[in-house]
Protein backbone atom coordinates (compact mmCIF):
# COMPACT_ATOMS: atom_id res chain seq x y z
CA UNK A 1 0.00 0.00 0.00
CA UNK A 2 1.39 3.08 -0.94
CA UNK A 3 2.04 6.10 1.75
CA UNK A 4 -0.65 8.19 0.19
CA UNK A 5 -3.32 5.41 0.20
CA UNK A 6 -2.60 5.33 4.04
CA UNK A 7 -3.95 8.88 4.82
CA UNK A 8 -7.56 9.00 6.77
CA UNK A 9 -10.09 10.70 4.41
CA UNK A 10 -9.64 14.60 4.71
CA UNK A 11 -6.34 14.79 6.12
CA UNK A 12 -3.69 16.88 4.13
CA UNK A 13 -1.14 15.57 1.83
CA UNK A 14 2.00 16.09 3.17
CA UNK A 15 3.98 18.17 0.89
CA UNK A 16 7.97 18.00 0.33
CA UNK A 17 10.00 21.10 1.93
CA UNK A 18 11.99 22.51 -0.40
CA UNK A 19 15.43 23.88 -0.16
CA UNK A 20 14.32 27.54 0.24
CA UNK A 21 12.08 26.80 3.07
CA UNK A 22 14.62 24.88 4.98
CA UNK A 23 15.87 26.63 7.99
CA UNK A 24 19.80 27.91 7.74
CA UNK A 25 22.35 27.09 9.79
CA UNK A 26 23.23 29.23 13.19
CA UNK A 27 25.87 32.06 12.30
CA UNK A 28 28.80 30.55 14.25
CA UNK A 29 29.08 32.63 17.60
CA UNK A 30 32.38 34.90 17.78
CA UNK A 31 33.17 34.79 13.85
CA UNK A 32 34.24 38.10 12.56
CA UNK A 33 31.54 40.79 10.52
CA UNK A 34 32.63 42.34 7.20
CA UNK A 35 35.43 44.91 8.12
CA UNK A 36 36.42 43.59 11.36
CA UNK A 37 38.54 40.90 9.88
CA UNK A 38 40.37 43.96 8.04
CA UNK A 39 41.38 45.84 10.80
CA UNK A 40 44.35 47.64 11.28
CA UNK A 41 46.31 47.45 14.06
CA UNK A 42 47.50 50.90 15.32
CA UNK A 43 50.84 51.70 16.09
CA UNK A 44 52.07 54.86 18.39
CA UNK A 45 55.45 56.24 17.48
CA UNK A 46 57.43 58.36 19.66
CA UNK A 47 59.85 60.66 18.56
CA UNK A 48 62.47 60.50 21.05
CA UNK A 49 64.07 63.88 19.69
CA UNK A 50 60.71 66.07 20.90
CA UNK A 51 60.27 63.75 24.03
CA UNK A 52 63.92 64.13 25.20
CA UNK A 53 63.73 68.13 23.78
CA UNK A 54 60.31 68.72 25.92
CA UNK A 55 62.16 66.95 29.23
CA UNK A 56 65.40 68.74 28.78
CA UNK A 57 63.48 72.22 28.37
CA UNK A 58 61.15 71.48 31.64
CA UNK A 59 64.42 70.80 33.73
CA UNK A 60 66.34 73.91 32.36
CA UNK A 61 63.33 76.11 33.29
CA UNK A 62 62.92 74.48 36.73
CA UNK A 63 66.68 75.54 37.65
CA UNK A 64 66.58 79.47 36.14
CA UNK A 65 63.59 79.71 38.36
CA UNK A 66 65.32 78.57 41.38
CA UNK A 67 68.34 79.99 40.19
CA UNK A 68 66.40 83.52 39.65
CA UNK A 69 65.18 83.74 43.50
CA UNK A 70 68.79 83.51 44.62
CA UNK A 71 69.84 86.06 42.35
CA UNK A 72 67.28 88.82 43.28
CA UNK A 73 67.54 87.29 47.32
CA UNK A 74 71.41 87.79 47.68
CA UNK A 75 72.52 89.46 44.49
CA UNK A 76 70.08 92.12 44.28
CA UNK A 77 68.94 92.92 47.35
CA UNK A 78 66.97 96.33 46.24
CA UNK A 79 64.89 94.26 44.22
CA UNK A 80 62.85 93.51 47.18
CA UNK A 81 62.82 89.77 47.10
CA UNK A 82 63.14 88.93 50.53
CA UNK A 83 61.45 85.29 50.78
CA UNK A 84 61.91 82.85 48.09
CA UNK A 85 59.14 80.83 46.56
CA UNK A 86 60.16 77.43 48.37
CA UNK A 87 57.41 75.64 45.81
CA UNK A 88 60.06 76.67 42.99
CA UNK A 89 63.05 76.05 44.96
CA UNK A 90 65.55 73.70 44.00
CA UNK A 91 66.64 72.94 47.35
CA UNK A 92 63.15 72.31 49.23
CA UNK A 93 61.43 68.45 49.25
CA UNK A 94 57.96 69.72 48.83
CA UNK A 95 58.15 71.51 45.40
CA UNK A 96 57.48 71.57 41.34
CA UNK A 97 61.38 70.26 41.06
CA UNK A 98 61.56 67.46 43.89
CA UNK A 99 58.10 66.41 41.85
CA UNK A 100 59.58 66.70 38.81
CA UNK A 101 63.00 64.92 39.68
CA UNK A 102 60.48 62.00 41.13
CA UNK A 103 58.58 61.77 37.93
CA UNK A 104 61.64 61.49 36.20
CA UNK A 105 62.91 58.32 38.53
CA UNK A 106 59.83 56.33 38.32
CA UNK A 107 59.91 57.00 34.41
CA UNK A 108 63.17 55.48 34.29
CA UNK A 109 62.02 52.67 36.91
CA UNK A 110 59.16 51.67 34.78
CA UNK A 111 61.35 51.73 31.75
CA UNK A 112 63.96 49.53 33.26
CA UNK A 113 61.22 47.33 33.85
CA UNK A 114 59.97 46.86 30.38
CA UNK A 115 63.99 46.00 28.75
CA UNK A 116 63.83 43.50 31.53
CA UNK A 117 60.75 41.83 30.69
CA UNK A 118 61.82 41.83 26.92
CA UNK A 119 65.10 41.04 28.20
CA UNK A 120 64.39 38.04 30.18
CA UNK A 121 62.31 36.18 27.66
CA UNK A 122 65.59 35.56 25.90
CA UNK A 123 68.15 35.37 28.01
CA UNK A 124 67.11 35.30 31.63
CA UNK A 125 70.57 35.59 33.16
CA UNK A 126 71.21 39.49 31.14
CA UNK A 127 68.00 40.62 32.64
CA UNK A 128 69.34 40.91 36.14
CA UNK A 129 71.14 43.70 35.86
CA UNK A 130 67.66 45.36 34.16
CA UNK A 131 65.95 44.36 36.89
CA UNK A 132 68.29 45.43 39.81
CA UNK A 133 68.68 48.98 38.11
CA UNK A 134 64.05 49.14 37.92
CA UNK A 135 64.80 48.64 42.09
CA UNK A 136 67.23 50.92 42.42
CA UNK A 137 65.65 53.83 40.40
CA UNK A 138 62.36 52.89 42.16
CA UNK A 139 64.06 53.18 45.67
CA UNK A 140 65.52 56.95 44.58
CA UNK A 141 62.16 57.59 43.46
CA UNK A 142 60.93 56.89 46.91
CA UNK A 143 63.39 58.33 48.21
CA UNK A 144 62.95 61.83 46.62
CA UNK A 145 59.45 62.38 47.93
CA UNK A 146 59.75 60.65 51.32
CA UNK A 147 62.90 62.25 52.40
CA UNK A 148 64.68 58.72 53.21
CA UNK A 149 68.25 60.51 53.55
CA UNK A 150 67.57 63.32 55.48
CA UNK A 151 66.31 61.21 58.12
CA UNK A 152 69.43 58.82 57.49
CA UNK A 153 71.08 61.97 58.12
CA UNK A 154 69.43 63.15 61.50
CA UNK A 155 70.27 59.44 62.17
CA UNK A 156 73.61 59.06 61.44
CA UNK A 157 74.64 63.00 62.91
CA UNK A 158 73.87 61.43 66.64
CA UNK A 159 76.25 58.54 66.57
CA UNK A 160 78.98 59.70 64.46
CA UNK A 161 81.15 62.81 64.20
CA UNK A 162 79.47 64.54 61.07
CA UNK A 163 81.76 67.45 59.93
CA UNK A 164 83.69 68.79 56.59
CA UNK A 165 82.61 66.94 53.40
CA UNK A 166 80.53 64.35 55.41
CA UNK A 167 78.34 66.90 57.56
CA UNK A 168 75.54 65.40 55.32
CA UNK A 169 75.88 61.96 57.41
CA UNK A 170 74.50 60.20 54.70
CA UNK A 171 76.87 61.25 52.13
CA UNK A 172 79.02 58.42 53.94
CA UNK A 173 77.09 54.95 53.66
CA UNK A 174 76.07 56.32 50.04
CA UNK A 175 79.29 56.92 48.77
CA UNK A 176 80.69 53.53 50.28
CA UNK A 177 76.98 52.09 48.47
CA UNK A 178 77.61 53.83 44.96
CA UNK A 179 81.14 52.70 45.04
CA UNK A 180 80.39 49.00 45.45
CA UNK A 181 77.42 49.16 43.04
CA UNK A 182 79.46 50.53 40.24
CA UNK A 183 82.16 47.77 41.08
CA UNK A 184 79.09 45.02 40.86
CA UNK A 185 77.67 46.28 37.09
CA UNK A 186 80.89 46.80 35.67
CA UNK A 187 80.53 43.47 33.74
CA UNK A 188 76.89 44.92 33.04
CA UNK A 189 78.64 48.15 31.71
CA UNK A 190 81.76 46.43 29.68
CA UNK A 191 78.51 44.46 27.90
CA UNK A 192 77.71 47.57 25.45
CA UNK A 193 80.16 49.37 23.47
CA UNK A 194 80.60 53.00 21.50
CA UNK A 195 78.26 55.62 22.25
CA UNK A 196 75.66 53.47 24.68
CA UNK A 197 78.97 52.38 27.04
CA UNK A 198 79.75 56.19 26.91
CA UNK A 199 76.04 57.28 27.69
CA UNK A 200 75.62 54.53 30.32
CA UNK A 201 78.98 55.75 32.22
CA UNK A 202 78.53 59.06 31.22
CA UNK A 203 75.19 59.56 33.16
CA UNK A 204 76.65 57.67 36.09
CA UNK A 205 79.41 60.18 36.56
CA UNK A 206 77.29 63.16 36.14
CA UNK A 207 74.97 61.84 38.36
CA UNK A 208 76.85 60.89 41.20
CA UNK A 209 78.58 64.01 40.57
CA UNK A 210 75.53 65.88 41.78
CA UNK A 211 73.80 63.41 44.46
CA UNK A 212 77.17 63.05 46.51
CA UNK A 213 80.24 65.07 45.06
CA UNK A 214 77.86 69.10 45.41
CA UNK A 215 76.36 67.46 48.24
CA UNK A 216 79.45 66.95 49.85
CA UNK A 217 80.78 70.29 49.09
CA UNK A 218 77.23 71.73 50.28
CA UNK A 219 77.73 70.17 53.51
CA UNK A 220 81.28 72.00 54.09
CA UNK A 221 79.67 75.20 53.01
CA UNK A 222 76.76 74.77 55.64
CA UNK A 223 78.86 73.59 58.45
CA UNK A 224 81.15 76.92 57.74
CA UNK A 225 78.21 79.61 56.91
CA UNK A 226 74.59 77.93 57.04
CA UNK A 227 72.72 77.02 54.09
CA UNK A 228 71.30 80.85 53.62
CA UNK A 229 74.26 81.72 51.65
CA UNK A 230 74.43 82.51 48.09
CA UNK A 231 77.52 79.80 48.12
CA UNK A 232 75.69 76.94 49.56
CA UNK A 233 72.58 77.74 47.03
CA UNK A 234 75.17 77.74 44.39
CA UNK A 235 76.25 74.56 45.08
CA UNK A 236 72.68 73.16 45.68
CA UNK A 237 71.49 74.51 42.07
CA UNK A 238 74.69 72.58 40.38
CA UNK A 239 73.85 69.34 42.48
CA UNK A 240 69.97 69.47 41.24
CA UNK A 241 71.07 70.31 37.80
CA UNK A 242 73.11 67.27 37.61
CA UNK A 243 71.00 65.27 38.60
CA UNK A 244 68.18 66.40 36.20
CA UNK A 245 71.06 65.82 33.54
CA UNK A 246 72.38 62.34 34.88
CA UNK A 247 68.90 60.41 34.85
CA UNK A 248 68.23 62.53 31.32
CA UNK A 249 71.27 60.97 29.77
CA UNK A 250 70.22 57.74 31.50
CA UNK A 251 66.95 57.59 29.69
CA UNK A 252 68.42 58.31 26.78
CA UNK A 253 70.30 55.09 27.13
CA UNK A 254 67.27 52.78 28.50
CA UNK A 255 65.63 54.49 25.13
CA UNK A 256 68.56 53.32 22.92
CA UNK A 257 68.16 49.82 23.79
CA UNK A 258 64.38 49.84 23.33
CA UNK A 259 64.89 51.22 19.73
CA UNK A 260 67.93 49.09 19.24
CA UNK A 261 65.44 45.99 19.73
CA UNK A 262 63.43 46.92 16.78
CA UNK A 263 60.27 47.17 18.76
CA UNK A 264 59.76 43.09 19.30
CA UNK A 265 57.76 44.46 22.65
CA UNK A 266 54.03 44.78 22.13
CA UNK A 267 51.79 46.36 25.39
CA UNK A 268 48.41 45.32 25.05
CA UNK A 269 45.40 46.14 27.58
CA UNK A 270 43.05 43.37 27.43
Amino acid sequence: MSRQAALTPGQATPTKRTDLERPSPPAAEGRPVAGEAAQVRQILTIKLRYVFGVLWLCAAVIVLLSLLQDVLIFAVPEAGLSDRIYRLDLDTESSLPTWFATSLMMFCALSLLFVAVQVNREKRRQAIPWFLLAIIFCALSLDEIAMIHEWLSAVLSARIDNSGLFYFAWTLPALVICLAGLLCFVPFILSFKGFDRGLLIGSAVVFLSGAIGMEMLGGAQAEVAGIETLHYRAFATIEESLEYAGVLLFLLFIFRQLRASHNKTTICFE
